[in-house]
């Protein structure tokens, strides 16, 4: 097999290593999924006050913030393949603790768990993508990745909103956490482990390497390319506005618009099924967006343009959210944002590949998945401090504009790097 790879499909290297982590990291998703469908509205039933919601959405992302860089280096020094299935059994421990939890602190307890279960999943997932792809498919990878992140964000917010409206919340999310354990027993059969081993020690000595300090992290994270930088800039606008603010508001905004009920035609449905349907659909369409602009990508040699091009949908998606729109267009207006930034994670984890290659690819995507925590950790603070004051829409609005200077920032690369291709 050369260097370079196939141009076109996909090795069966690869195909063995997405089917297993691709439905284990889709599986892993379905408890916190849940509680972006539903928390707002079941804010008494977990004896917590509407205040609190946000920050209970966004906790899980603080842990990670410096959660992430040490996965990147433990997955650097230790393996992918044992930490992934770490996390997914600390995924499914978190679930089971959102169906006792009652009280604001045993349920920031289980989210901080959350965090940490997810640091461990998804910078090794990332990190295995690297370890398997090259710059001729990298696009692709990344972009198969995103889809089964997304179809777990689909189909989660859905089984979970119909689950609560059903049988009630703790019944709902102690199922979900049965879903997260059927991820865990496929991974744990059929997940392979992608790190190469070193032909010889490392630099400085063995003892050295084993130590596992903030100093080393802050020594990684330093020596990393200065575009890597800018990409992660970029991956925490588009956490910040997607990830973090839409959807942990878009419940409150069917319900500041239409009140606990919202009728179809003939049909009355309730706003936690309506907001779980928005937010899977979101994700139905990151599962198409993100290959899909990773294979353009992939085939331009170039994904600035088409990290462009996904900004652009995405603010347009939150310019039409402001307006006093019908459910039909606000629904239009999600899956705009919905399409613009499954594309754009995409292609700026296929960007942050490009750059580092094979080294250090789990100290890369842990700053990477650091960024974007940190964006998704302000967005339901922000949305929800800015909530209590303000229409929605304003806050969408304000979400437009930082969108802008992402925009901004992706044209500029795009004139600086024409006419140059992947290396």
């Amino acid at each position: 097999m050369s260097r370079e790879g196939r141009a076109s499909g996909l090795r069966p290297d690869q195909i063995q290593l997405l089917l297993p982590l691709g439905t284990a990291v889709s599986l892993s998703l379905a408890g916190d999924s849940t509680l972006y469908a539903v928390l707002s509205n079941q804010a008494e039933v977990v004896g917590i006050s509407l205040a609190a919601v946000g920050v209970l959405l966004g906790a899980n992302r603080l842990i990670r913030i410096p959660g992430n860089p040490l996965a990147g280096v433990l997955n650097d020094r230790l393996g992918r393949r044992r930490l992934f299935l770490l996390g997914l059994f600390l995924g499914m421990l978190s679930t089971l603790a959102y169906g006792w939890a009652y009280g604001f602190w045993p349920m920031l307890a289980a989210r901080l768990l959350w965090g940490t279960a997810w640091a461990l999943i998804n910078v090794g997932g990332y990190t295995m993508v690297l370890d398997r792809s090259t710059a001729a498919d990298r696009g692709r990878m990344t972009g198969f990745y995103q889809t089964s992140y997304m179809l777990g964000l689909s189909l989660s917010p859905i089984i979970g909103g119909a689950l609560t409206d059903a049988l009630g919340f703790r019944p709902a999310v102690r199922i979900c956490a049965l879903i997260t354990g059927v991820g865990l027993v496929i991974a744990l059969l059929f997940l392979p482990e992608t790190r190469q081993q070193e032909a010889g020690p490392p630099a400085g000595g063995g003892s050295r390497r084993s130590r596992l300090t903030a100093k080393a992290v802050l020594h990684n994270l330093r020596g990393m390319d200065r575009q890597v930088w800018a990409v992660a800039f970029l991956y925490l606008v588009i956490f910040l506005v997607s990830n973090g603010v839409l959807m942990s508001t878009i419940s409150l905004y069917l319900a500041q618009r239409w009140g606990t009920s919202i009728s179809l035609g003939s049909l009355v449905v309730g706003v936690s099924s309506v907001a779980g349907a928005m937010l899977s659909m979101r994700a139905a369409l990151g599962v198409v967006a993100g290959p899909l602009a990773g294979s353009v990508s992939d085939r331009l040699r170039d994904r600035w343009p088409v990290a462009a091009v996904a900004l652009l949908i995405t603010l347009a998606g939150f310019v039409l959210l402001t307006q006093r729109v019908s459910v039909l267009l606000a629904f239009a207006a999600v899956m705009l944002v919905a399409s613009g930034a499954g594309a754009l994670i995409a292609v700026l984890a296929a960007l942050v590949g490009d750059r580092v290659g094979g080294d250090r690819p789990g100290v890369a995507m842990g700053a990477l998945a650091t960024a974007g925590d940190i964006g998704s950790a302000m967005g339901p603070l922000l949305g929800y401090a800015l909530a209590v004051r303000m229409d929605l829409r304003w806050v969408y609005l304000l979400c437009a504009v930082i969108l802008v200077f992402g925009l901004v920032i992706a044209l500029r690369q795009t004139q600086a790097r024409r006419g140059s291709v992947i290396r």
